[in-house]
């Protein structure tokens, strides 16, 4: 050993206690630095003196030669530091959710938590206490006006409602871009100290403060989307990488962004895709375009367009073309006395795509009526565009049946005196877009095309009766007299909604009203209440099937066809091998056509789970549902924009068409007062054809703000007229709406509807808010475990300082004594005898 080396090892201690003294103060410097971890100094002794070899000094042992500081290290836990990026992504998602769920209760107000100002829920009371006091004064001019008062503010509150929601959705998704922004500057952040990192630590560095800086990046990313590390350190390559259910975020020094996409199918908002990873939602836009919440499960859907709805109702009469149908009679006013007299009826409704008969007794429909029984029957047989009226006649003579229709075809039973299914099988089965099968005791007709069939009984109950196949819609029969006119006539057929045995549902009648044609003559248009084919509009004729009063009001032509002035058809869409049809061409329910409920197609489910489908021509599509983000900030965003506001405004939508078509349904039917005591057929609220967007467009009609003596307090006594100024029976009937159960599938009234509705967006404000909270607790108790290993003490720092410091200075007088020592060699030894 040389003699210098005790300065040798008490420079490296010296080094050492200073580096613990800084390490120290650089701790206590940063104590309030978000992120800051403390640091210690590593040390081990340096080699001893001598190694072991053959060409060893002899010595007692081996002799310590001093410390040597390893590195300075941050003191932090891997596991502590994973659950924190975890557990705070989910915290993220639901502090988001719940400050967009605390925003919605603002909107709502409900309860209203003081006596001033107003809700929804206050203005829909008020509208059914104003129905009932008009109920009591129908006459009185202030009842009527504060009644539309309180409708135009439950229209004003419920329009507001949508439109805040619709702002509100604006700005999340404005937020939205503003947090993927931010995530892509932590991702440019996080990837330039990559870089910064791995230099240091190329030359035998240990960039402590640039791996607290990275980390707390990191962290405050996790806050913003939900991530998974992986360290270096145990990576074979090297590189600190960031991803997302294994799309790469971060790869040492290189990046791959969030990028915003905009969901044509929802109204153009945004979703969040990975640069490199971006996906078309729809391959071809062209025929649809989807929109999807976040709930939505991941899939590709197979969708094939095969018709678009034509998103009107069935309307006939002859208005339009006053030329149209024989012997329609031409009054000059609508108050003309029409001397025609007789009776006809009316049906709204359809039976399914697809029809199968009862069983018939060794497939005979129809026997040898001999001299008492039937000897004609007729029905009529509606699909699409197409219509045909069949005539059935016994011929004594031959002593056969004569199938007919009104375009000129003709058969005749082929089993003699038996009419059978076969026979009608091969009657039936001749017209184009109809299939008819038989198997012998059983008849099935089915449109090719997905149209939803119509079939009724004109002359006898061949259909209803026998076959068991005729619609099971109310039928509703009118009488006419001499002395009726257009007006009358209108007013018999508008009152009979809610009559005894009448239809008493909006989708099961129709809306009669008289129109002036070109020529200036009047005619008698009716139209369903609901858009769709399944409320067609099917006229029958009296008891003898004959048509006479139907053709002379222009309802019908001379061989029985019905005079259409508008058709309707549904949009028909196959999702995944399920055939759906659609009202209209935007939804996210609609009906599923199968043999489970006999093809009525009657019922409407939601399609899948959380889409929303916007339909725009005929042809196919795939459409892909993925989810690149489903944690932090970013998903709680989407979800709370997605999930739950839009699945709010779809309650508001829900009320406003369903308050609509009950009330205009209720209103029709009665009469208005003064001049107006013989006019029926006003809506209350403009008509709303589809549901979509229907809070925003429901309003008072403009026909009552502008005169209300339209409003139709009064009832109808069954021959057109009304009941009088005094009677409300009428007012009655609309306040008795509070109580219909017509929302939620027959469930659910609208007061009760509403007040589920604010059960749930307290439930869920509920959930949100708990949930927040206890991730929250979770996230700080993780942080609190996080803290005592990596946050610094002041105590335990100025503790080492002072162990430090008396080390130095011990270490400082160990030194001196060394240099005394060399002093004396040096100076001392060989100056004897001088």
């Amino acid at each position: 050993m040389s003699t210098f080396s005790g300065l040798e090892m008490g420079k490296r201690a010296l080094q050492y206690y200073r580096q613990g003294m800084e390490t120290a103060g650089h701790n206590i410097s940063n104590a309030d630095v978000d992120g800051f971890s403390r640091q210690r100094v590593e040390v081990s002794t340096t080699a001893p003196y001598a190694d072991v070899g053959l060409s060893n000094p002899w010595t007692a042992g081996q002799l310590g030669t001093g410390v040597k500081v390893d590195a300075i290290v941050r003191i932090r836990d891997a596991f502590l530091d994973a659950q924190y990026i975890e557990e705070t992504s989910v915290q993220g998602y639901w502090e988001t959710l719940e400050e967009a769920l605390d925003y919605a209760e603002l909107f709502v107000n409900e309860p209203l938590t003081n006596e001033e100002g107003g809700t929804f829920k206050t203005a829909l009371d008020s509208l059914w206490s104003s129905l009932q006091e008009l109920a009591k004064r129908p006459d009185d001019t202030s009842v009527r006006d504060a009644l539309l008062e309180e409708s135009q503010s439950l229209t004003t509150y419920l329009n507001q409602l949508s439109t805040n929601y619709s702002q509100y959705r604006d700005s999340l998704n404005e937020d939205l871009a503003l947090k993927v922004e931010e995530a892509n500057t932590y991702i440019d952040q996080i990837a330039a100290l990559n870089v910064t990192i791995k230099e240091v630590q190329g030359t035998g560095g240990n960039p402590n403060d640039l791996l607290d800086r990275r980390d707390l990046l990191v962290e405050n990313l996790a806050g913003l989307v939900d991530i998974n590390v992986s360290d270096s350190a145990y990576d074979s390559d090297g590189d600190f990488k960031i991803d997302i259910d294994g799309k790469l975020l971060v790869q040492g020094g290189t990046t791959r962004h969030l990028v915003l996409a905009s969901v044509a199918g929802n109204e153009g908002y945004y979703d969040v895709q990975i640069e490199s990873n971006t996906f078309d939602y729809v391959d071809n836009p062209d025929v649809v375009t989807v929109g999807f919440s976040q709930s939505s499960p991941e899939a590709v859907h197979d969708i094939t367009i095969r018709r678009l709805a034509t998103e009107t109702a069935w309307k006939i009469g002859q208005a339009t073309d006053p030329e149209t149908g024989l012997g329609r009679l031409k009054p000059q006013s609508a108050d003309e006395a029409l001397g025609i007299k007789g009776t006809f009826s009316l049906q709204v409704g359809s039976s399914g795509t697809q029809v199968t008969s009862a069983a018939q007794k060794d497939g005979v429909v129809l026997s040898n009526p001999g001299t008492l029984g039937q000897q004609e029957y007729s029905f009529r047989v509606a699909w699409g565009d197409n219509e045909s009226v069949v005539d059935v006649t016994w011929d004594d003579t031959s002593k056969t049946w004569t199938l007919s229709d009104n375009s000129g075809a003709e058969s005749v039973s082929t089993a003699g005196s038996d009419l059978t299914v076969d026979d009608l099988q091969s009657f039936l089965g001749g017209y184009t877009g109809l299939t008819a099968n038989s198997d012998g005791t059983r008849l099935t007709l089915k449109s090719t095309d997905n149209h939803l069939l119509s079939l009724t009984d004109i002359k006898g109950d061949l259909l209803s009766g026998e076959l068991q196949t005729a619609n099971d819609a109310p039928v509703v029969t009118i009488e006419v007299t001499e002395e009726d006119s257009l007006e009358t006539i209108r007013n018999k057929i508008n009152g009979a909604y809610g009559s005894d045995g009448g239809p008493s549902s909006p989708d099961e009648w129709l809306v009669a009203s008289i129109e002036e044609g070109t020529d200036g003559t009047f005619s008698l248009v009716l139209q369903s209440q609901v858009i769709g084919e399944a409320a067609r509009i099917n006229v029958l004729g009296d008891e003898q099937g004959s048509f006479y009063v139907a053709q002379r009001l222009g309802l019908v032509a001379a061989d029985g066809s019905t005079s259409v002035v508008q058709k309707a058809e549904d949009a028909v869409v196959t999702v995944d091998n399920f055939t759906y049809l659609s009202d209209c061409n935007d939804f996210s329910k609609a009906r599923l056509v199968t043999s489970a409920n006999g093809y009525r197609a009657d019922t409407l489910q939601e399609v899948s789970q959380g889409m929303n489908f916007h339909l725009n021509s005929v042809g196919s599509a795939t459409a892909t549902v993925r989810h690149a983000v489903t944690g932090g900030e970013i998903a709680g965003l989407m979800t709370a924009r997605d999930d739950y506001l839009l699945s709010h405004m779809n309650v508001f939508d829900e009320l406003a068409y369903s308050l609509a078509l009950e009330m205009n349904a209720v209103h029709y039917a009665g009469h208005g007062t003064g001049d107006n005591e013989n006019v029926t057929g006003t809506a209350y609220f403009t008509p709303i054809a589809t549901r979509q967007g229907a809070a925003e467009k429901l309003e008072v009609g403009a026909e009552l703000l502008e005169d209300p003596s339209l409003l139709a307090a009064s009832g109808d006594d069954g021959t057109g007229k009304s009941l009088g100024s005094g009677d409300g029976s009428n007012a009655l009937a609309m306040a008795q709406l509070k109580q219909a159960t017509v929302l939620s599938n027959g469930t659910a009234s609208f007061d009760g509807y509403y007040e589920s509705f604010i059960a749930q967006l307290g439930t869920q404000g509920q959930r949100a808010t708990t949930m927040s909270t206890n991730q929250k607790a979770l996230t700080d108790q993780i942080e609190s475990q996080r803290q005592s290993v990596m946050g610094v003490n002041i105590d335990e720092e100025m503790m080492d300082i002072i162990k430090f410091q008396q080390a130095f200075n011990a270490m400082a007088r160990y030194i001196t004594t060394i240099d005394e020592m060399l002093d004396r060699v040096i100076n001392g030894m060989g100056n004897v005898g001088r």
